[in-house]
């Protein structure tokens, strides 16, 4: 089942959209959180491919980040947001979840949302 999951986001990946979006933004991470029940379940299905993708370094950063559990946490921490940029190139984290990220920034009013640390 999650060979098919994979899969599907393999194939989601190749043929999405990209967005141009600054992750380092705090109204980016603001979306994020509050869309990130979206983001965990359009990323968690890619993140088998993350080793394919990523340099050693980055792959590294992304299991510290995870906490060596493969997949996004429920709730997302400051630290997360704060290292995905690093961890995950931007044209990655754009053609994953960009769609989420920039439907929520042109269609919502933002205030500071603090992630728990």
């Amino acid at each position: 089942m999650n060979y098919f999951k994979t899969l599907k986001a393999a194939v989601n990946i190749a043929t999405s959209a990209t967005y141009e979006i600054d992750w380092t933004k705090p109204e980016v991470k603001e979306a994020a959180i509050i869309h990130w029940k979206e983001v965990k379940a359009a990323a968690d299905p890619a993140l088998p491919l993350a080793s394919m993708r990523l340099t050693a370094e980055q792959n590294a950063a992304l299991v510290k980040l995870l906490d060596n559990k493969g997949i996004f946490p429920d709730e997302p921490t400051e630290e997360l947001l704060d290292g995905l940029p690093n961890a995950i190139p931007e044209a990655s984290l754009n053609r994953i979840v960009g769609s989420i990220i920039y439907e929520c920034l042109n269609n919502h009013k933002h205030t500071a949302v603090v992630p728990a640390a």
